[in-house]
């Protein structure tokens, strides 16, 4: 796929992530973060709309999919999953991943796309569309128009179906309550550029565009967004998160579904 079917921030985002795949997944922080969505994600199946075991075909987009996480946790409950990252160099990660465990490219298969540049040929099939789940792992806040990002997932699904968003809550804001219900918001997210960022010099700290999303900010994304029955929940325990001043992060996991016809 030619560089020109990337939007602007996309390109940014290739040219880093292209660079990165084969180290960033190595830190130790990491390694704990990715095992702390895989773990949320299987434990909270009911909560995302996931029957287990399914007894119809469920299909699965993981946008900006990385080496396929969520792909991996999700895995045992979806018939079909079809990955899309900006980044060659993920993109391989992820099918060779799936290889390497004897997963056919029916059941799971990655490929390079961007949903906010122009439109391109290989994400125009009906393989692209009619998704009962999209998942959107720790990437929103490396897109500069998150409206848009979520309006263009919702397109992809089919009436009722699922749009799942993991990020971090703004730094600003408290880290949950021991019981895991959230404490008082102080920030609602802001669009910043790198020399705003928390992670400082940080090799990523080009990439991100916001500071993180507030439960009113993403409430109000997936209401333009057409989406309803939206639910904000944050992960049980902050993440270690070095490279920030503070040393760790909150995440949270937002879904809302696509209005039925």
């Amino acid at each position: 796929m030619a560089t020109s079917t990337l939007g602007a921030f996309g390109e940014v985002n290739r040219k880093h992530w292209d660079t990165q795949v084969e180290q960033i997944f190595k830190e130790p922080w990491i390694q704990n973060l990715t095992r702390q969505i895989y773990n949320h994600l299987r434990s909270n199946l009911d909560w995302i709309g996931i029957q287990q075991p399914s007894q119809t075909p469920t299909k699965m987009l993981d946008y900006a999919c990385g080496p396929g996480i969520a792909s991996q946790a999700m895995l045992p409950y979806v018939t079909e999953i079809r990955g899309i990252d900006v980044s060659d160099s993920m993109v391989d990660k992820f099918n060779a991943g799936a290889r390497d465990a004897g997963i056919s490219e029916i059941q799971m298969h990655a490929v390079r796309g961007d949903l906010l540049a122009p439109a391109q040929g290989s994400l125009e099939s009906q393989d692209f569309y009619g998704f009962d789940l999209a998942i959107m792992s720790m990437a929103l806040h490396h897109i500069d128009n998150p409206e848009t990002m979520i309006a263009k997932l919702v397109e992809r699904l089919k009436p009722g179906g699922t749009v799942l968003i993991i990020d971090w809550v703004p730094s600003k804001t408290a880290f949950c309550r021991s019981d895991g219900s959230p404490s008082h918001e102080y920030s609602h997210g802001f669009r910043m550029d790198s020399s705003q960022s928390d992670l400082g010099q940080h090799p990523s700290s080009h990439t991100v565009s916001f500071d993180g999303f507030s439960e009113k900010h993403m409430n109000d994304i997936f209401a333009k967004a057409k989406c309803s029955e939206f639910d904000y929940v944050l992960a049980t325990s902050p993440s270690e998160v070095p490279p920030d001043p503070s040393g760790q992060k909150q995440m949270f996991f937002a879904k809302g579904t696509k209005h039925r016809m």
